[in-house]
């Protein structure tokens, strides 16, 4: 029999978002019928599609399926995570959203169809990764948390609903606020250690090292190593907002002048003007006040990826 991660399952959700920004009409079909053909269900498999925010959680909550096929984008995938974390059971996350910053941490540059092949020719494994437990929000991170540039792009992007659709969206966002970078009063902690203090325009931890797909923030995290990678930008200006803008996308930003990087367990992330910190997690801008945790959670979700990604 051939399987998917070396491994049969009793039984397979796939959850489906049709609002997802990449997803077409049959896709979530097409990637059904490749699982039921990978030989690797020992039992049935029930394909459900999302109605709104919360409803991938809320369905993943209530069917017990041992593999749980998330067809979306980072919220999606997101939403099923808090279900998922801390159990047996397992994750596929498929890119069919906006950014697909977290399918792309598990199986490169793939395209949705390019995973829905492997996944019908079982050429899968399981992996345990780490997780972000966010402290003021109760909830889990698969992808990161930050505050600053990236939340405020995530912010700022509705208001070119209905002129740019998808990730053109966030890339014009982000054009924007290039030229008048965020410069919050921030302290962050890695540890219990001060790593930065002051005017900041950027703090992302993770987690996965891209966000909005093409964005290289935290080059050297990896998924599986019980650490948080932390990078922070204090507030730059003319051509040095220039130079990093320039360098993050190949993630060779790690070096310049107002850049830091750190891994650690847990990392603090306070306003020192007592104003609450933009933030988001897993693409989701989210109210936490002026104080942001997050520590990591070792080997705590077990995921499909490519069956050649090379073991630790």
């Amino acid at each position: 029999m051939r399987t998917l991660g070396g491994t049969t399952f009793r039984d397979c959700l796939v959850v489906a978002n049709p609002a997802a920004g990449s997803i077409q009409d049959d896709t979530a079909s097409r990637v059904a019928t490749a699982v039921a053909r990978s030989g690797a269900l020992e039992g049935p498999l029930r394909l459900v599609r999302t109605e709104g925010p919360g409803h991938a959680a809320a369905l993943a909550a209530g069917d017990p399926a041992e593999l749980v096929v998330a067809i979306g984008g980072d919220g999606t995938v997101s939403e099923v995570t808090q279900v998922l974390a801390g159990t047996d059971r397992t994750l596929c996350a498929l890119p069919a959203g906006s950014g697909n910053s977290t399918a792309r941490a598990l199986w490169g540059d793939r395209s949705c169809d390019e995973v829905t092949d492997l996944l019908r020719h079982g050429r899968t494994r399981t992996w345990r990764i780490d997780l972000l437990r966010l402290a003021e929000l109760d909830a889990v991170s698969v992808l990161g948390t930050s505050t600053g540039f990236l939340a405020q792009v995530l912010a700022d992007a509705a208001a070119y609903d209905g002129v740019l659709s998808g990730i053109d969206r966030y890339y014009a966002a982000a054009a924007g606020l290039l030229s008048d970078m965020p410069d919050s009063p921030t302290r962050v902690s890695v540890d219990g250690a001060v790593l930065s203090d002051g005017p900041t325009s950027s703090v992302a931890i993770g987690g996965g090292r891209h966000r909005a797909r093409a964005f290289e923030f935290l080059p050297r995290s990896v998924l599986d190593d019980g650490l948080l990678d932390v990078s922070t930008i204090e507030h730059l200006t003319g051509e040095a907002t220039e130079r990093v803008a320039a360098t993050i996308p190949t993630g060779d930003h790690l070096d310049l002048p107002g850049v830091t990087y750190a891994r650690g367990r847990e990392v603090v992330v306070e306003r020192t003007d007592g104003h609450p910190l933009v933030a988001e997690h897993d693409g989701t801008v989210v109210d936490v006040g002026p104080r942001l945790t997050a520590s990591v959670m070792p080997a705590a979700l077990t995921v499909l990826t490519v069956l050649d990604r090379p073991r630790p």
